[in-house]
């Protein structure tokens, strides 16, 4: 059983180091790079999604002692969460542009908070995600409205009317997410609740993977 699960998982975890390779190549990382919004909207996530998938490359050892720590996976989105804010901030998003050792602070920082998301996303529960949500979209958001209304540019390598384009693909962006989490939410309590109409199975829903009960 534990060899028909692992055959899966090292191909995920052998995409994620193709993905992360294929970013980190000169062509490519300089044409994410030369766009505000591919910067942030897809170079961002993609290295997100690198270490997500090469997360499953963690030794089941390691990864037991991390679950020790993560508990809940409170630690691993406090992690996500303050990487995500890190990165949205106009100074940080210049420097990395000309300090290769900023450049390689980020990679690391997302690929790592990506591995953090997938460790601690469905151990969380309901209520955790929908506090980091609670934070992430809204700064997103402010973040956005932000870039898109201020009447100069906020970063040296991008253009003002880039700047804008970012500010609404970031308000779409955190509306999106927002509409998608609540609505997969409705459907999951629905489903837990329908048939017999025991709400217990759908209360279990909204906590921690580590507190829920039969």
């Amino acid at each position: 059983m534990r060899t028909a699960f692992a055959a899966p998982l090292q191909r995920q975890a052998w995409a994620g180091a193709v993905l992360l390779a294929t970013l980190l190549s000169g062509p490519i990382r300089s044409t994410l790079e030369a766009s505000m919004s591919t910067h942030m909207l897809i170079q961002f996530p993609l290295l997100l999604l690198a270490g997500a998938l090469l997360g499953h490359a963690v030794p089941a050892s390691l990864s037991v002692r991390l679950q020790t720590w993560n508990a809940h996976g409170m630690a691993g989105l406090v992690w996500a969460a303050l990487v995500l804010a890190l990165a949205m901030v106009p100074r940080l998003l210049d420097l990395v542009l000309v300090d290769p050792h900023l450049e390689a602070l980020k990679v690391a920082a997302l690929v790592t908070s990506g591995a953090a998301l997938r460790a601690s996303w469905t151990q969380a529960g309901t209520v955790l995600q929908g506090f980091f949500l609670g934070n992430a979209l809204p700064m997103m958001a402010i973040a956005g409205w932000l870039y898109e209304t201020s009447p100069v540019r906020v970063c040296n390598a991008y253009r003002l009317d880039e700047q804008q384009q970012l500010g609404q693909a970031l308000g779409w962006l955190a509306a999106a997410v927002a509409f998608a989490w609540l609505g997969r939410l409705m459907w999951r309590l629905r489903q837990a609740s329908a048939g017999d109409g025991d709400c217990s199975k759908a209360l279990g829903l909204l906590q921690p993977r580590g507190l829920q009960h039969d």
